[in-house]
């Protein structure tokens, strides 16, 4: 048999990863490329990719040392219960939306959320009432404010739920606990994808507070993406007062999960999430103190013409660099990383986001300074002004397609399951109505949801990010 260095021309997908080795991670997972763990752990790891036996038990009917390992897991969150997911967070939102509303049901909801969450409305049947701006305002990259939730909220008082995502793809995050009271008064649950804040517990004093802390009634977070765990853990946390309450019944989120998870879940995956939350809960603040104080070294180390993006109240740990008075377009920036050998999370037309793991060494952040620092800005002020007028234009443009208002042709289930919406899809021609979700990837929030009409500005949206050689999925 052939040793797998001799196999990888054969197996171009298995070849290309593992050339992935010697570059540097600002991105998830977070235990970088396997780096956080150490040998033996590699190795216990592989042994623990097994199936369900008397001895190992069954992850979707939890007892003994899997009830164990969940108990432990909602007492440090703060959970009421908690679940391992092991086929990620797009799995969790559809069981925490199945698992609280019924076909036809109302959803309060942003237009700009992760395309899991449209999938799951379109899917379950639901009937999403859109978080709309007052007063014509637009919503910066689509997130609205929680008087924007709440004014929804008394808009639509039949609605059984209100979705927010908290905090967001650059770390803001938002005042869940008034959005939570209202939500109460109304009889509505909150669910909250708080993805990227799995961290959050691990030091309240540094870190915005957590979903739960704020009164969520359902929270589902991306254990990889921020915590030493496999692709794609995700911990789905039921509030204890949900549940005392009755708002919550956790007969129904046990069912659903065995609806929408495989019969066949990753014990390898459930594994890494029991350690990720036992490292994390042995740990003090001083790593994530440690973190902060790289990125804000970083960024102080950085020429003028960079911006640190940290809004009051958002995730310090996360490293959000506006380059855009550079001068320079996304596909310099891009070239400029990969010549380092240096791998961002997300570039987009005028921010790179990197998401550094906890145990990030000071010798990345070295490497990506000298990487930014050595970047030459254009030095003809009227091509930058002309560049910033243009970016200020697609900045435009983006946020009024995150903040529109509905143009509803159809229901998301019918675009996506019924029969095509015009014969013109049907002969390869460009549809006018979504018939799938369109939006740029990553971060995969949608411009038009399934069954929304399509007009010019989609048209020129999408190929002005095509240009800068972004993916939009359709």
């Amino acid at each position: 048999m052939k040793r797998i260095e001799e196999l990888s021309d054969q197996a171009p997908l298995w070849g290309a990863l593992c050339r992935q080795a010697d570059r540097v991670s600002f991105h998830m997972p977070a235990h970088r490329q396997g780096r956080s763990f150490s040998h033996e752990l590699i190795d216990s790891l592989v042994h623990c990719d097994t199936t369900e036996l008397e001895r190992t038990g069954d992850l979707a009917d939890p007892s003994e040392h899997i009830r164990q390992a969940y108990d432990l897991a909602a007492t440090y969150f703060g959970a009421g219960e908690t679940w391992f997911i092991t086929t990620g967070t797009t799995t969790a939102i559809r069981v925490m939306l199945a698992g609280v509303l019924c076909e036809g049901d109302e959803i309060i909801i942003p237009r700009a959320v992760h395309l899991a969450a449209v999938h799951a409305v379109a899917l379950l049947g639901l009937k999403p009432q859109f978080v709309m701006p007052a007063d014509g305002r637009r919503f910066d990259d689509g997130q609205p404010d929680a008087a924007s939730f709440i004014a929804a909220m008394r808009s639509h008082p039949k609605a059984k739920a209100v979705f927010v995502t908290c905090p967001d793809y650059y770390g803001r995050t938002i005042d869940l606990q008034i959005i939570a009271a209202e939500a109460h008064r109304l009889d509505m649950v909150l669910l909250v994808d708080e993805a990227h804040g799995a961290h959050f517990v691990a030091a309240p004093d540094l870190l915005p507070s957590t979903a739960l802390s704020q009164g969520a009634d359902l929270v589902v977070q991306s254990a990889h993406k921020t915590l030493p765990a496999l692709t794609p853990a995700s911990f789905l946390h039921l509030s204890k007062e949900s549940i005392n309450d009755g708002r919550i019944c956790p007969d129904r989120i046990a069912s659903m999960i065995r609806v929408f998870q495989t019969s066949s879940p990753s014990f390898m995956i459930a594994a890494s999430m029991d350690l990720a939350r036992a490292v994390l809960s042995h740990a003090d603040r001083a790593p994530w103190h440690r973190l902060i104080e790289l990125n804000q070294c970083l960024a102080d180390s950085l020429p003028p013409q960079y911006r640190r993006i940290s809004l009051s109240g958002s995730d310090r740990s996360r490293l959000v660099i506006d380059y855009s008075q550079l001068g320079i377009g996304r596909a310099e920036m891009v070239q400029e990383l990969d010549r380092a050998r240096i791998d961002a999370e997300v570039i987009d037309h005028r921010r790179v986001i990197f998401i550094p793991a906890i145990d990030q060494p000071e010798g990345d952040y070295d490497r990506l300074s000298r990487a930014l620092c050595s970047i030459c800005p254009v030095q003809d002020a009227d091509n930058i002004n002309r560049h910033l007028s243009h970016l200020e234009e697609l900045d435009k443009l983006r946020d009024a397609l995150f903040s529109a208002r509905p143009s509803w042709q159809s229901t998301p289930r019918q675009a996506m399951f019924g029969e095509a919406l015009s014969r013109e899809a049907s002969c390869g021609q460009t549809s006018k109505v979504a018939e799938n979700v369109i939006a740029p990837y990553p971060p995969g929030m949608p411009i038009a949801w399934p069954g929304e009409r399509i007009d010019e500005r989609h048209d020129t949206y999408i190929r002005k990010l095509e240009e800068l050689n972004i993916t939009v999925r359709r």
